[in-house]
């Protein structure tokens, strides 16, 4: 190809400061405002293995290897399934992003449901603001969080299953609908 025209016009003055950028502006929404907007591109489930009753990410515990105390991560694929999750942010630079955690049903009827939802809501936020802090070109705005609790299984015939509940969902919306 020949790119000598475009090279022409770049070196002329009003050309000059021209740049080829394409930009996203992201303005805060709800989960529920862009659920009503638009419908989910892509839903991927990425799986977060949390320490009960915790959203820390970086949550250690003390394992037995080879006769000593060794302090590991909970679940030491943090960090693989981070990068994942950013990979897709980056590959739909120009979508929405919604982070919904969930958990099990096991403490149902013993714990308001409430502070289920809440402990859901606080495991999506922290993923986002590991991603955020781990990737610093992502934009905050560009995610939104929602914590579903029990409500949502991942298998509705399968409700009771415990360790496949205990998730992170993370889907993919349009910016906007056209």
């Amino acid at each position: 190809m020949d790119f000598s025209l475009i090279q022409k016009l770049g070196a002329e003055a009003k050309y000059a400061n021209s740049k080829d950028e394409y930009s996203v502006r992201f303005t805060p929404k709800s989960v529920q405002s862009i659920k009503l907007e638009s419908g989910e591109i892509l839903t991927k489930v990425v799986v977060i293995h949390f320490y009960p009753n915790s959203w820390d990410l970086g949550k250690t515990i003390i394992k037995q290897e080879g006769g000593k105390d060794v302090e590991v991560l909970y679940d030491p694929n943090v960090d693989f399934v981070l990068e994942e999750i950013a990979k897709l942010a980056a590959q739909y630079g120009a979508a929405r992003i919604v982070i919904e955690g969930h958990t099990d049903s096991s403490m149902k009827g013993k714990v308001p449901t409430a502070q289920v939802k809440e402990l859901a809501a606080n495991r999506a936020a922290a993923v986002k603001e590991s991603l955020i802090n781990k990737y610093k070109t992502l934009d905050p705005k560009q995610f939104s969080t929602a914590g579903l609790g029990w409500d949502v299984p991942a298998d509705a015939n399968d409700a009771l299953n415990h360790a496949k509940n205990r998730r992170v969902e993370v889907k993919v919306y349009p910016l906007e609908e056209m």
